[in-house]
């Protein structure tokens, strides 16, 4: 049921923020408010938000609602855009936590200062050190500009501590402040109601207690079972949430062992101890999917989309949910074929009639749009990116995240297709919308200027792309730990620029800082590592290391063998680099032989298709060196 807030509906009375370590407060706090029922008397009266529901409407908990995600992403804004007030979980954690205060700034900027309530746990607020309990944003206005003054604010805080309101107070004031009520309105009623309980409760009680003991025992034993097995159920899906909680990479980076050693017993567990619960297992497992897919584990997100499928209904928006997923990894992967008829199955397994579809709808033309860039077809993506933006700007809600993510990619396309002035529209849009949605010290503004960055140097222009990717590792280098993976691709590509740029010190500098954060990050076998190789053996071709380029690529080559088999488009790219290092270093023959098992693979890979064009043509040169060899 949604409900009015003077500015249209919204899904969620309230969202709930807190920190991980006030879990046990929130799942009394979510309950006591979605089983509250409003007095009757109260019932379709008149308040600031319309007509007194007989519930509240549901409450969102970020950690109960959503799988585990990179940041406050797309699901999370809106959540909050969705939701009529916020509730803050005050506790020295809470007040410490970056995500909190993130969501109360969001929640603020959305729907101004007034609507954000404070539900003291422990702590002391305005206390400052260890015993703070209001986030930063919690204590303070916003100024003309979205961003936190010093001006200090005074939130409407319920107090749950020792000698305070007590829980019964405390849940009233937020019901009141959520319903638009008066408190006093609320308690008499509440005790009114509480009394009739207590009399009804007796007398059923007495009623209870002339029926034989046998049968009381009975139904007792029959109460402790099912209030165990709720319990036990409870507790499993904490246990999966929180090891989910762990290994997201907006929270925690994985650079242990441990952290994948966990997420991984949490993917088997959701595969074989939760089979009798089919939708449950497909839910958490898909969870798991995404969780490896963000840290780069293809394999074992492939692996975990699949079971997830194994468990769903043929038809449905999880179903669809999950295809489209694992449509993202086959594309990553490189796999076109299976990318393909993924996207078409997406497309086939939901109700177009559905609340849900325009979205989905939305999001089966992004993926089509990708898969035709892996397919080399860049108008072809550029028109179908288009249509999935015009389709997200249609859906309600904030959906501003999505619209930068198929901006930058539609431009991508443009700039393959040379047409560099209306790609830099798109990136200047998507830069925009970022920003606006996120601000400036944010991952995704970061990703605008990196993939930005990218643009420009593939247009010529290295010296605009090494001010743009420095801006972008300035800002994943404040908001995110110095392990992280994304830090790691940003790297990549500043090496890239400088090696285009002819610093090979300052590209071998930013290739070794990568290759020793994937290291720690995955180990040393991992598909990324190889990747940082493959871009060093050419800064290190650049300056006449060609032992050191050769050693690059060999075990880069060791690498992909492993992760991704013989046959596969970074083969051919790998071969191609090593063709003309080969080159480079009069050993003509030798590169004839890697240009010509480059080709061989991309008939295998694509006969007709674009990139054996490109590849065919790559190999001309070297051909051609090595005739002028033969000839001397």
């Amino acid at each position: 049921m949604a409900i009015g807030d003077g500015s249209g509906m919204t899904k969620y009375a309230a969202f709930i923020s807190y920190s991980h370590s006030d879990q046990a407060t929130v799942r009394w706090l979510h309950r006591a408010l979605e089983t509250y029922r409003l007095p009757r008397a109260l019932i379709g009266t008149d308040s600031p938000f319309g007509p007194v529901p007989r519930r509240l409407p549901p409450i969102f908990r970020d950690r109960d609602e959503l799988p585990a995600s990179g940041d406050l992403g797309e699901h999370l804004r809106a959540a909050l855009a969705d939701s009529r007030f916020q509730i803050v979980v005050c506790s020295p954690k809470a007040a410490k936590s970056k995500w909190v205060n993130e969501e109360i700034l969001t929640f603020k900027r959305l729907h101004g200062e007034s609507r954000t309530l404070a539900l003291i746990a422990s702590g002391e607020p305005y206390e400052g050190g260890d015993k703070e309990c209001f986030p930063e944003a919690l204590r303070f206005h916003l100024g003309p500009d979205g961003n936190l003054s010093d001006s200090p604010a005074e939130p409407i805080a319920a107090d749950i501590r020792p000698g305070k309101d007590g829980k019964r107070l405390a849940l009233l004031k937020l019901i009141a402040g959520i319903t638009g009520l008066r408190l006093d309105q609320l308690a008499r009623r509440d005790a009114a109601r509480r009394q009739r309980r207590m009399i009804w409760v007796t007398a059923a009680s007495m009623v209870i207690a002339l029926t034989t003991i046998g049968l009381a025992i009975y139904a007792e034993s029959q109460r402790r079972v099912a209030v165990q097995q709720q319990l036990l159920a409870n507790r499993s899906l904490d246990f999966l949430i929180g090891t989910f909680a762990i290994a997201n990479p907006a929270t925690d980076n994985p650079r242990t062992i441990t952290a994948l050693t966990i997420l991984n017993r949490a993917s088997r567990r959701a595969g074989v101890e939760l089979r009798a619960e089919p939708q449950v297992s497909a839910r958490l497992l898909r969870a798991t999917g995404e969780i490896y897919f963000n840290l780069g584990l293809a394999r074992e997100a492939e692996r975990d989309l699949q079971s997830a499928l194994m468990r769903l209904p043929k038809e449905g928006e999880e179903r669809a949910r999950v295809l489209l997923k694992l449509a993202t990894v086959e594309n990553k992967r490189g796999d076109l074929a299976a990318a393909k008829r993924t996207i078409d199955q997406a497309a086939a397994s939901y109700s177009k009639s559905a609340s849900y579809a325009a979205e989905l709808d939305a999001e089966v033309l992004e993926q089509r749009g990708m898969a035709e860039i892996l397919a080399g077809r860049y108008a072809d993506s550029a028109r179908l990116l288009g249509q999935a933006a015009q389709r997200y700007s249609e859906l309600p809600g904030d959906y501003r995240e999505a619209l930068g993510r198929v901006w930058m990619n539609e431009a991508h396309s443009l700039v393959r297709l040379k047409r560099f002035e209306e790609a830099d529209k798109l990136f200047a849009r998507a830069e925009a919308s970022y920003t606006a949605a996120f601000g400036t010290n944010h991952v995704r503004t970061a990703t605008a200027f990196q993939n930005r960055a990218l643009a420009d140097f593939e247009r010529g222009q290295p010296a605009l792309a090494a001010n743009r990717i420095k801006q972008a590792i300035a800002i994943y280098d404040r908001v995110l730990e110095g392990d992280h993976p994304t830090i790691g691709a940003a790297l990549i590509l500043q090496g890239r620029i400088r090696t285009a740029q002819g610093d090979v010190p300052g590209a071998l500098a930013a290739f070794d800082r990568a290759r020793a954060l994937y290291v720690r990050a995955y180990g040393p076998t991992n598909a990324a590592v190889g990747d940082v190789d493959f871009y060093a053996a050419e800064a290190e071709e650049k300056r006449g290391a060609t032992d050191a380029a050769l050693a690059r690529l060999a075990r880069t080559k060791a690498i992909y063998d492993a992760n991704y088999g013989a046959i596969d488009p970074d083969q051919v790219e790998l071969l191609l680099a090593r063709s003309r290092v080969l080159a480079a270093a009069g050993r003509a023959d030798d590169a004839k032989r890697d240009c010509d098992a480059a080709s061989t693979i991309q008939r295998k890979l694509d006969p007709p298709g674009p990139a054996l064009t490109f590849a065919t043509g790559a190999c001309a040169p070297v051909r051609d060196a090595r005739s002028v060899a033969s000839t001397l």
